[in-house]
């Protein structure tokens, strides 16, 4: 599947890649050269069911057939997208992943590979709470800006979101070593205090709604099932990104913001050093119980 953005002003036509930037910045694959566009101003992220938009906390919005859009919203063909009153029209041919996926055959099936990864998942705690209490303008605003966090954060250590699915993302690391191990978890610390930085910067907003803003991180590493097939893309399959998901859902229970398992530690025993040993839980959905690790500080981020 293929999108496109087409300026309706100057007729340019943009290829969509996997992640586009729309905004001042000269970094944005749709450049808008007006002091009223943020300089990351919206994402465009392609996921296995099409393309998605992302305001990424702009001051003037990001609209979607006249509406501000609050949340990530799957794009449809014929969409009109307008930033700071710049509108583009969004094209799209072929089919999302998912469907193609659906459709396969047999043979198509035997291309699916397995590898190790590092799985990351953060989700946003109390996200009904917000959506109900804040203004979509400025929901739109903290959840914009934690997008463009999660990516930058992710993308500095190396990880590659492989979606973002409402107030949760799911990262991934294709290389596990000592470095890649350690820097997932510097990665989820970052996303910790992307959090803090948010709330810092919209305190009085938070407060007025009695609100706090957090979330929860966990990672694991385990083998997975990956492919996309016919289109090219890498898509995590398995009960390792199932338990991932899991273990994260446990951090409202068990006192702590970032929590790993017994196959990471056992994956990176320097990691002891930052973890203590929540001991065996019970997750939701498995039968069998997991060990479970939480961090209580975390290893210095490398010198650059």
């Amino acid at each position: 599947m293929k999108g496109k953005l087409t300026s309706v002003e100057s007729g340019e036509v943009t290829d969509l890649a996997a992640v586009s930037l729309v905004g001042r910045s000269g970094e944005c694959n749709v450049k808008i050269n007006d002091p009223r566009a943020s300089r990351r101003h919206a994402m465009i992220r392609k996921q296995e069911d099409g393309f998605w938009l992302f305001d990424l906390g702009s001051f003037n919005g990001s609209y979607l057939n006249g509406a501000r859009v609050s949340a990530a919203r799957l794009l449809k063909d014929g969409d009109v997208l307008n930033f700071a009153d710049h509108e583009f029209r969004y094209t799209q041919t072929g089919r999302p992943t998912q469907e193609l996926q659906d459709d396969m055959s047999c043979s198509t099936i035997a291309l699916i590979r397995s590898r190790p990864v590092i799985i990351l998942v953060s989700d946003i705690e109390g996200f009904t709470a917000l959506s109900e209490q804040f203004s979509p303008d400025d929901l739109a605003q903290v959840i914009g800006s934690w997008y463009s966090d999660c990516e930058l954060i992710l993308s500095k250590y190396g990880a590659t979101v492989d979606k973002f699915i409402g107030d949760c993302v799911l990262a991934y690391w294709t290389e596990v070593n000592e470095k890649t191990l350690i820097d997932s978890v510097r990665a989820a610390k970052e996303l910790l205090d992307s959090c803090h930085k948010i709330y810092g910067e919209r305190q009085e907003v938070f407060e007025a709604a009695g609100q706090k803003f957090g979330a929860g991180v966990a990672v694991h590493t385990g083998k997975v099932a990956y492919g996309g097939m016919s289109q090219g893309e890498f898509t995590l399959v398995g009960d390792p990104v199932n338990l991932t998901f899991r273990v994260e859902a446990l951090t409202r229970t068990v006192g702590k913001d970032i929590l790993t398992t017994g196959d990471f530690i056992e994956a990176a025993p320097a990691m002891k050093a930052y973890a203590e040993d929540l001991g065996i839980q019970q997750v939701k959905g498995r039968v069998v119980p997991v060990e479970i690790w939480g961090f209580h500080s975390y290893p210095e981020p490398e010198e650059s």
